[in-house]
This record gives C-alpha cells, structure tokens and sequence, in this order.
C-alpha cells in the first residue's frame, strides 16, 4: 500500500478504486491519494454528465469541505460567481487558485468570496476540471487546511487522482452496456510508455518510428477512450485494463 517513504502509491491508488465497492469507499480512497500532497479538504462537482444518474449531479456529491462553508455556498448560490468554478468550466488543466487570482479580474464580489473561504478554512486550492464524454463536465477542488503555502503542487498527480477517481466513479454509476472500445498492440503499446512519462519523441526512439506516427497513435487512442488529454488516456486506459503498471 504505501512505499519506503509511506507513499500511497498510484498502482495501489489503481488497483483500490477498482475494487472500490460503493462512491463512499471510492471517495475514501481518493482522500486519502490527495492527503499525501497536503489536501484534506475535497470537493466534487458535476456540472454536466447526461451518463451518470440525476441524483450525481451537483455541488458537493462527495465533500470533506466544512459543513458549514458548502451550506453557506449552497445557500447564496456562489457558484453563479465563484471565480473557481467559472474557470473549471472553461478550463482543462488543472490550476492553482492563487495563479488564477493573479491572472484574472476579479469583482469586489468575487474578491470577498476567496476571502470567506480562506477564513473557512480553505487554503492554498486548485481546481482540477474533468472532461468526460459527450461533453460531460465535472470537477475537483483541493485545499489544504494548512495556511502557510508548502511545496509547488504535484499538480501532475492530483490530477491523475482525480481522473481516475471519476472514471470509476462513472463505471460504477454510469451505462453498464457501453461496449468497450478495443485499442491495437501499438496503441496499447505507446500508451504504457506515455503513463510511465515518456515524451513522443522519446517513445519514437524506442519503438523506432517517427514522432508524427506516435502522434496518429495517440490521437486514435484519444478518440476510442474519449480522453481530452494524456493524463485521462492513461487512467481510462489503466481503469478499463487495456493497460498496466
């Protein structure tokens, strides 16, 4: 479960949330990935996913925010303003919240929220936007209970946690009788050499072909997994057994 350093490995993180046996267990799983980098607290929206059941849909379906902070949310219907969520809509890589307040005009509105929710015990966030099919859109949002601003996030990782989460998450709740798309040797092959960090022309040298056909080969995987980017590939790739660590 845990490496010489009492790290929560993603193979495990992999292998648990597939024997996850209900969202709660799931969501367990998925704090504590994210606890390691220094995230406690853990939101889960969905905005939009016509292939998950109504009742998923939402602010907070899986939380470990404060109570009080996601009533007041709820209640003053922030997400119509929230700089964060307005991001993840437009956004499909992961961000911190303090880069998105240096780059963005916030309201004098917009600007008191970020405030209460620091005082709520919000710190040091990131928002994580998840791009599913059909244009299905969801999210997380991490923050620490920690004031002081550690490390540079491993925003890589979180945001591999938080793909892989959803796409179990999605087979638990979503059509069971989609078929599963099948991936070529080559393509099985170039995506086990992307999840271990290979570049495309890195995977080019090893399997002595040209950048461009790694390219073709991904944009086909991309297309039959329905994955936006690298990162979602992967985990569909790990999650549905075409590939493995």
């Amino acid at each position: 479960m845990f490496d010489s350093v009492n790290r929560y490995l993603f193979e495990d993180f992999v292998t648990d949330t597939a024997h996850a046996r209900n969202g709660d267990e799931l969501f367990g799983f998925l704090r504590k990935g994210l606890a390691q980098y220094g995230y406690e607290r853990v939101v889960f929206i969905v905005r939009h996913d016509a292939e998950l059941p109504p009742e998923m849909s939402g602010h907070g379906v899986f939380h470990s925010y404060p109570e009080d902070w996601v009533k007041y949310y709820v209640e003053n219907d922030c997400a119509v303003y929230d700089p964060v969520m307005r991001a993840g809509l437009i956004r499909d890589r992961p961000f911190t919240w303090q880069s998105l307040e240096q780059t963005t005009t916030y309201t004098a509105k917009q600007t008191r929220f970020m405030r209460l929710a620091e005082e709520a015990g919000l710190n040091n966030g990131v928002g994580i936007p998840i791009r599913g099919a059909a244009s299905a859109i969801a999210g997380v949002g991490l923050a620490s209970l920690n004031r002081r601003d550690a490390t540079r996030p491993h925003l890589d990782m979180l945001n591999a946690l938080c793909h892989q989460f959803y796409a179990v998450l999605k087979r638990m709740n979503g059509r069971p009788d989609r078929p599963q798309p099948h991936l070529s040797p080559k393509e099985r092959e170039i995506l086990t050499w992307v999840a271990a960090g290979k570049t495309d022309d890195e995977i080019g040298l090893i399997l002595s072909i040209s950048r461009n056909t790694v390219d073709t080969h991904m944009r086909a995987v991309f297309r039959k997994l329905n994955a936006v980017n690298r990162v979602t590939a992967v985990v569909v790739g790990l999650t549905n057994g075409h590939i493995s660590l």
